[in-house]
C-alpha cells in the first residue's frame, strides 16, 4: 500500500513544499534512472513515493547553492546548446 504524504509532514520539517516537490521529483528520476541502467524489476513502492519519504526523513539536502545539482543541470544545459 502507497504511503500518503501530507502537507504538515513538510511544514513540521521545516521544508518549503514547491522546493520538497522539485527534489523529490529529481530524486524520483534519479532513482528511476539508477534502476533502468542496473536493469532491475521495479519494487513495491514506486519511486516519487520513496523520494518523498527521503525528503520527509531529510535524507535529501534540498539546496542551489555551489555544487548542488541545479548549478550542474544549468552547465551541462549551456553546453549542449552549443
Amino acid at each position: 500500500m502507497a504511503k500518503t504524504f501530507y502537507f504538515e509532514e513538510l511544514t513540521n520539517v521545516g521544508i518549503n513544499p514547491y522546493e520538497a516537490v522539485i527534489a523529490s521529483s529529481r530524486e524520483a528520476r534519479r532513482l528511476n534512472q539508477d534502476r533502468l541502467m542496473s536493469d532491475t524489476a521495479e519494487g513495491p513502492d514506486k519511486m516519487t513515493t520513496v523520494a518523498l519519504d527521503r525528503v520527509v526523513q531529510g535524507k535529501l539536502d534540498i539546496g542551489y547553492g555551489p555544487g548542488s545539482s541545479d548549478e550542474q543541470a544549468d552547465k551541462n544545459e549551456g553546453s549542449a546548446g552549443r
